[in-house]
């Protein structure tokens, strides 16, 4: 079925920088799609036409019945739904690597200027394309899902019945290994499914990984803008029902106590505040 070393060696790449769901959707597409397709997709497949025979000696019959039953052959969907289910992630992987080799370069030249935006946003833009990445490789799974039940559905027939031009009768036609090619067809069905569900549960984790970070961020603004203007975090709310409600419950009473306390300072040795400072303190507190 070709080389796939430079196909092997960019999703090896990917799996460097994914989730640890994206690892084993990578590691699926690998073993139980590019491996069994290259492995055991050309014993299979290699005799499909050939050995396709049709009850007939008119020329050209057999072939265009052929094209009837099988409009794809199977093996040839299945390495181009291997291929476009891939892009997403190599142009992943491709923006990763440039972002890195960018940020190497600029390192070892001292080109590296301080930093004044949001200290997570690099990140950010990293997480919301691979985000973007598995959205596109679940709308090709879906696409290529809804393909194979309408081209093929569940079942590859042993006899196949052909009307159409220029079959002047309708002609039986045999397929080779139809049990074998069910088999497969349906597990190959089963492995896409897989990969769509694992691709749903990645989005899932990704996107609160990505709620967090977004209000995680903007926490950060908000803190380093208040520093900036020099303003003071509250710590309580002026709201606070506790608060507003021990004020109210000393309003208009007087603190006895507070005196005593403060004349105990003294004795002490202690030089502590004076009475009326705190008295008009608590009396503009509790207006």
């Amino acid at each position: 079925m070709g080389d796939w070393s430079i196909l092997g060696r960019f999703l090896t790449e990917v799996q460097n920088h994914s989730t640890a769901i994206g690892k084993i959707w990578l590691t699926v597409l690998l073993i139980f799609r590019i491996m069994l397709v290259a492995l055991v997709g050309d014993a299979v497949y290699s005799d499909e036409q050939s050995k396709f025979t049709c009850n007939t000696q008119q020329p050209g019959c057999s072939n265009v019945c052929y094209d009837t039953f099988a409009p794809v052959s199977h093996l040839r969907f299945w390495v181009f739904q291997i291929v476009l289910v891939s892009t997403p992630s190599i142009f992943y992987i491709v923006y990763v690597l440039q972002k890195v080799t960018k940020k190497e370069t600029m390192e070892l030249e001292g080109e590296m200027r301080e930093v004044r935006e949001d200290p997570t946003e690099l990140s950010s833009q990293v997480l919301l394309i691979y985000i973007l990445h598995v959205v596109l490789r679940s709308i090709m799974e879906i696409i290529f899902l809804i393909g194979q039940y309408c081209l093929f559905g569940f079942e590859v027939p042993h006899l196949f019945r052909c009307e159409t031009h220029p079959c002047q009768n309708r002609t039986d036609c045999f397929v080779s290994r139809a049990t074998e090619k069910t088999i497969f067809l349906n597990f190959m069905f089963s492995v896409s499914l897989g990969c769509f569900v694992l691709n749903i549960v990645e989005l899932h984790y990704l996107g609160w990984i990505y709620i967090f970070r977004v209000l995680l961020s903007a926490c950060c603004t908000r803190f380093e803008s208040n520093r900036e203007h020099g303003q003071q975090t509250e710590l309580y709310s002026i709201s606070n029902p506790l608060l507003l409600e021990l004020k109210h419950s000393l309003r208009g009473r007087t603190i006895n106590a507070l005196p005593v306390y403060v004349g105990q300072l003294h004795v002490n040795g202690v030089k502590g505040p004076k009475s009326g400072n705190v008295g008009h303190f608590l009396h503009i507190w509790m207006r």
